[in-house]
C-alpha cells in the first residue's frame, strides 16, 4: 500500500478515536465541504500545498503592519449542546493561534506554535455558548483540518522546546503572558493564560514573565497576607523554565483593597483644576507610607528567596504604577473616575506638605515675600496654586520644584524599602510620560536615586516611531548612563513590526539590560515575530553609545512654560530634536546632570529650546566652554541664555568672544523647520577638531535621512532603516550596506 494511503488510513483511525461524533469537517486533503467551508476573502489568500505529512493549506501573511491574514471559515448551524473545535495544523514557525469570535483562555488548548515540525492540534471549547456560524483563524500558517465535534477530544498543551534564540550575554527579556485575572478568586483563568502562552514565550527566547502584584489581592483583610494567587502564578512560570518579573502596586486605584477604599484612610489625589479626587492615593498622606512599606516588606519575606525571581518593578503611584501623578488610567475596580493630566496637589495633606517645604527653604515669611513679591503674614495663609497664576518666576518655580520633587522623593522611598526587603534582587523604577511638569517624572532625579540602591529604571513610553521614541526617552537614557544604572524599555501599548524593530534598536544602542514587550506586540501582526527572531541576537552586541554631542535639556524653562504639555510631541524642543537625530546621535544634558559634571563627557552642547536656567547651571556651562567646549545657541526668538532673575552677563561675555579655550557659536536661522539647523550642526561637527574619529566617520556616511546611526563603545556602528523602502548606506571606508524596510544592521 502506498505511504500516502497508509497516512490517510491512520488519519481516519485517529480521527474516529479522538474526535467522537463529528458534526462537521474540512481538510486540505479533500477540500470538498463537509459542513465547514474554507472561504476566499481579501485577507485570506491561501493555497493547497504538499508537505511531508500530507496536504495543507498555506496562508500568505499580511503585508500590512496593522492587519492580519486569516483563514475564514463558514460553519454549520450552531450546535445546541457542548462542542469542540479542533484545528489540526503543521507546526512550523512560531506564533499563537487566535479565533474570532474567541473563547476564554480556560477553553483553549495547544494554541502556541513552537516549530516542532509535527502535526499538532489546537482545541477550543464551546461548552457555554453555541459554536459560531463563521470563524477567523489568525496566527496560523499551515492548516491541515478543522473538525467540529460534540465529544471532548484529547486536550494537549503545547510542548516545551528549546529556545529558537539563545543569548550569550545576560539581558532581561520580559513579556506579558495573560497572568492577570479579573480578580484573585479566578486564578484558573490566569493559569490557563499562562499555560497557553508560556510555551511560545520560552520558545522565542524570553526569560522573564511580568504580572502585576496588587496590594488589594494579598491583604484582603487588614493585617492578613494571602499570597496563594501569586504562588500559583509563580509555580506555573517555574514549570515552563522561566522567571518572574512582577510589578508591585500599592497606591494605584485598582490595586487598593476594599477595606481601605471604604475607610477614612482612603485619601486620593485631589486636582487643583477642579477640586475633584482620583482613586490613586495621595503620596502626601502618612498612612500610605505605612501600608506601602509593609506591603513591600511582606513581599520580600515571601518571595525574596525564590531563584525564579528575575527582578521586580516598582509601582509607587500613577495610573498603572508609574513614578508619576495620575494622567488617564482606571480607578478602583477598574472603574472610570475623574482623571486628567493636571496638578494633583489640592488635598489637605498636600497643602501642608507645600507649606512645610516653604518654611524649610525660606525660614521666615518675609524672605518668601521678597522672592515672591507677595505680602503674606504667615505661612498658614499659603495654599497650593496653578503655576500659571504665579506673578513671579520664583514663585512658580518654588511650586514646580516642590511638586516634582515630592514625587521623586516618594519614588526614592519605594526604592529604599524595596532594597531593604530584597537586598540581592534586580529592582527597576517605572518611569513614564515624556517629561511635563504635571506628570511629575524627573528622570535625572530618578536615575540618581536608583543609583543609591543599585537599581535600574524602566521607561514605559515607547511606540512605533523611532524619532518620537528617541526624543521622549533620551533624557532618561542619558541620565541612566551618566549615573551608571541599568536601563530598560517598555511600549506604551500597541506595537507593529516597526515598533518591535525601533525599540530593539533603541535598546541595543543605549546598552539597555532590560527589554519588555507585550506579547501581543509580537503575535498580533504577521511580521513582528519573524523580525524579533532574526534581530534579537543583536542584544548580545549592545553597548553604550559613543556620543560627543549633548542637547541642553531646559528643566527650568519647561517649568516656567511647560511647552511639553501644551504641545506634547509638537513642542519646539522635541520637533528640533527629531530632525537633529537624523543628522547625529546625541544625548540630553539636564540641569542636575550638568551640575554633577556631565558636560565633561561631551565636545559640543546645543541649545534647542529654552534659554532660562538657574545661575549655577550657566556658571558650570561657562567653565566647560572655557576649558575647550563648543556651545551653540540661537538668540532668536528665545534671546540670550539667562538666569531666572534675568541676568544675561555670561551670555554677553560669550557673544563678545570671551570664551577661554572654547567657543560659542550663534545660529541665526529659524529652528523650525529644522532641516537647515540639522545640516548646520553636521557641518559644524565635521569642523570640530575634538570630535572623536568614530563619530566623524559616521557623519561622513552616505545614507538617506531615514537611516539612523549610532556608534557603540564596542566598535560597532548600528544602523536602522526607519522607512518603507530599502536603503543603501555607503560607509566612510567605501563599504556598502543594504537594509530592508524597518530593519537594522550592525557593522
Amino acid at each position: 500500500m502506498p505511504a500516502t494511503a497508509i497516512c490517510a488510513l491512520l488519519g481516519l483511525i485517529l480521527t474516529s478515536t479522538l474526535f467522537g461524533a463529528e458534526i462537521a469537517r474540512w481538510e486540505a486533503a479533500s477540500p470538498k465541504a463537509a459542513g465547514i467551508q474554507l472561504e476566499r476573502a481579501a485577507d485570506s489568500d491561501w493555497h493547497i500545498e504538499q508537505v511531508e505529512a500530507g496536504k495543507v493549506a498555506r496562508l500568505k501573511p499580511s503585508s500590512d503592519y496593522y492587519a492580519r491574514a486569516a483563514y475564514c471559515l463558514s460553519l454549520p448551524s450552531p450546535s445546541t449542546g457542548k462542542s469542540w473545535l479542533i484545528i489540526e495544523f503543521l507546526d512550523r514557525g512560531y506564533g499563537l493561534i487566535a479565533l474570532s469570535p474567541g473563547v476564554p483562555e480556560t477553553r483553549q488548548w495547544g494554541v502556541a506554535r513552537v516549530n516542532t515540525g509535527r502535526i499538532r492540534r489546537a482545541v477550543f471549547s464551546y461548552d457555554r455558548s453555541p459554536s459560531p456560524k463563521s470563524l477567523r483563524i489568525e496566527g496560523l500558517d499551515y492548516l491541515r483540518a478543522v473538525i467540529l465535534t460534540d465529544e471532548q477530544p484529547q486536550l494537549d498543551p503545547a510542548p516545551l522546546v528549546e529556545p529558537a534564540v539563545k543569548f550569550a550575554i545576560h539581558s532581561e527579556r520580559v513579556t506579558s503572558a495573560y497572568g492577570d485575572a479579573a480578580n484573585p478568586d479566578r486564578v484558573a483563568d490566569a493559569l490557563a493564560g499562562l499555560q497557553n502562552n508560556l510555551p511560545l514565550v520560552r520558545a522565542i527566547g524570553f526569560n522573564g514573565v511580568e504580572t502585576y502584584v496588587r496590594w488589594g489581592w494579598v491583604e484582603r483583610k487588614p493585617g492578613v497576607y494571602d499570597w496563594s494567587y501569586y504562588d500559583a502564578i509563580l509555580n506555573e512560570i517555574e514549570q515552563h523554565g522561566l522567571q518572574w518579573f512582577p510589578m508591585l502596586l500599592a497606591g494605584s486605584g485598582y490595586a487598593l483593597p476594599a477595606w481601605l477604599y471604604d475607610s477614612t484612610n482612603n485619601v486620593g489625589f485631589k486636582c487643583l483644576e477642579h477640586g475633584l479626587t482620583n482613586d490613586t492615593q495621595t503620596i502626601f498622606q502618612p498612612f500610605q507610607t505605612e501600608y506601602a512599606s509593609l506591603f513591600i516588606a511582606e513581599f520580600g519575606k515571601h518571595y525574596g528567596h525564590r531563584k525564579s525571581l528575575l527582578g521586580i518593578r516598582l509601582g509607587p503611584s500613577g495610573d498603572y504604577g508609574e513614578a508619576q501623578y495620575p494622567a488617564k488610567g482606571p480607578g478602583y475596580g477598574f472603574r472610570e473616575g475623574h482623571t486628567h493630566i493636571g496638578y494633583w496637589a489640592s488635598d489637605d495633606f498636600a497643602q501642608a506638605a507645600f507649606r512645610d517645604h516653604l518654611k524649610k527653604k525660606y525660614g521666615d515669611v518675609a524672605a518668601l515675600n521678597a522672592a515672591w513679591d507677595s505680602s503674606y503674614d504667615d505661612f498658614i495663609q499659603i495654599n497650593t496654586f496653578l503655576p500659571e497664576t504665579a506673578v513671579t518666576r520664583r514663585k512658580r518655580l518654588d511650586f514646580d520644584n516642590w511638586y516634582m520633587g515630592a514625587m521623586s522623593q516618594w519614588c526614592e522611598q519605594w526604592a529604599s524599602w524595596s532594597r531593604q526587603a530584597l537586598p540581592n534582587i534586580v529592582i527597576h523604577q517605572s518611569s513614564g510620560g515624556w517629561g511635563p511638569l504635571q506628570i511629575g517624572t524627573d528622570y535625572s532625579y530618578q536615575a540618581r536615586s536608583m543609583a543609591k540602591v543599585h537599581g535600574g529604571m524602566r521607561l514605559t513610553n515607547e511606540g512605533d516611531d523611532f524619532p518620537d521614541n528617541f526624543t521622549i526617552t533620551r533624557m532618561a537614557s542619558s541620565a541612566a548612563r551618566f549615573y551608571g544604572i541599568p536601563l530598560g524599555y517598555e511600549p506604551g501599548g500597541f506595537g507593529s513590526k516597526r515598533g518591535v524593530m525601533v525599540r530593539l534598536f533603541n535598546a541595543v544602542t543605549t546598552g539597555a539590560v532590560h527589554l519588555f514587550y507585550y506579547l501581543g506586540n509580537l503575535t498580533a501582526n504577521d511580521q513582528a515575530l519573524d523580525a524579533w527572531l532574526k534581530y534579537s541576537p543583536f542584544l548580545d552586541q549592545r553597548a553604550k553609545p559613543v556620543i560627543d554631542v549633548a542637547a541642553f535639556y531646559p528643566d527650568t524653562a519647561l517649568k516656567l512654560d511647560d511647552e511639553l504639555v501644551r504641545y506634547r510631541w509638537a513642542s519646539t524642543f522635541f520637533t528640533v530634536g527629531r530632525t537633529l537625530r537624523e543628522a547625529v546621535d546625541f544625548d540630553y544634558a539636564g540641569e542636575q546632570m550638568i551640575l554633577d559634571g556631565a558636560l565633561d563627557h561631551y565636545k559640543v552642547l546645543l541649545f534647542l529650546w529654552g534659554a532660562v536656567t538657574e545661575k549655577p547651571v550657566l556658571e558650570r556651562m561657562d567653565q566647560w566652554v572655557r576649558s575647550g567646549g563648543t556651545l551653540v545657541f540661537a538668540p532668536n526668538p528665545r534671546g540670550n541664555p539667562s538666569t531666572v532673575e534675568g541676568d544675561t552677563s555670561i551670555a554677553q561675555k560669550w557673544r563678545a568672544g570671551d570664551t577661554g579655550q572654547g567657543r560659542v557659536v550663534l545660529w541665526h536661522g529659524d529652528l523650525i523647520p529644522s532641516r537647515s539647523y540639522a545640516e548646520f550642526v553636521r557641518e559644524l561637527l565635521l569642523k570640530t577638531p575634538a570630535l572623536r574619529p568614530q563619530t566623524r566617520a559616521a557623519l561622513q556616511m552616505e545614507r538617506p535621512d531615514t537611516v539612523f546611526w549610532s556608534v557603540l563603545e564596542n566598535g560597532k556602528v548600528a544602523l536602522l532603516n526607519f522607512s518603507s523602502r530599502p536603503a543603501t548606506v555607503r560607509l566612510a571606508d567605501g563599504k556598502t550596506i543594504k537594509i530592508a524596510p524597518y530593519e537594522m544592521a550592525m557593522h
